[in-house]
């Protein structure tokens, strides 16, 4: 990292949210361009720039950067940028499976889907409390494990633990479910 940079980053971890400001205006445009050429979208790409500066905002303190601030959030757009195209995909392929059933099949499913849906719910509700709370920082807010011990001041170990014992519990919903095949896509949609 040059000096300049260095100099910003340092200002940028020690909350100076004008040296944050001024970066994020002066390189907006770099990374906004970036992700719209992966994405083709507008929205995403403002909203993928905006999430990787705000997560840079919030970790900054705890963020090791080795080569150049620059280069690392253009490479934590470009992740970013991957990972929606790829959630894009997936949804479309699925998408494309469903509409190739008949109408009927897919309104079943549908219903199936639902009370599948509900009763995974159901068993995430019965869990107890911070296995829930883990589990969910997991599945819906998408944190990575050590995110989530942090957040919640509890070991690495501990948050394995409690997704295992949640898994473990959906699993015997699933098992008591009669539907296999159901239960892949339900679990694609799901998590």
């Amino acid at each position: 990292m040059n000096s300049d940079e260095e100099k910003i980053w340092r200002s940028i971890q020690q909350k100076d949210g004008q040296a944050f400001d001024n970066f994020y205006t002066e390189h907006y445009k770099t990374f906004f361009l970036a992700a719209f050429n992966y994405l083709g979208d507008t929205g995403l790409a403002q909203e993928i720039v905006n999430d990787v500066f705000l997560k840079l905002w919030e970790s900054a303190d705890a963020i090791k950067i080795e080569s150049s601030l620059h280069a690392y959030i253009y490479r934590a757009v470009i992740n970013r940028s991957l990972d929606v195209m790829d959630k894009i995909k997936r949804r479309q392929r699925r998408q494309k499976e469903f509409s190739r059933l008949p109408e009927e099949t897919f309104e079943l499913r549908e219903m199936e889907d639902n009370e599948l849906t509900i009763s995974l719910y159901k068993a995430i509700d019965q869990l107890p409390e911070q296995c829930q709370k883990v589990f969910r920082m997991s599945r819906f807010e998408e944190l990575k494990q050590q995110e989530i011990a942090e957040r919640l001041d509890i070991s690495i170990k501990t948050v394995k633990n409690h997704i295992t014992h949640a898994l473990k519990q959906l699993n015997k919903v699933v098992t008591d479910w009669n539907s296999l095949p159901l239960w892949i896509v339900v679990v694609r949609e799901f998590f």
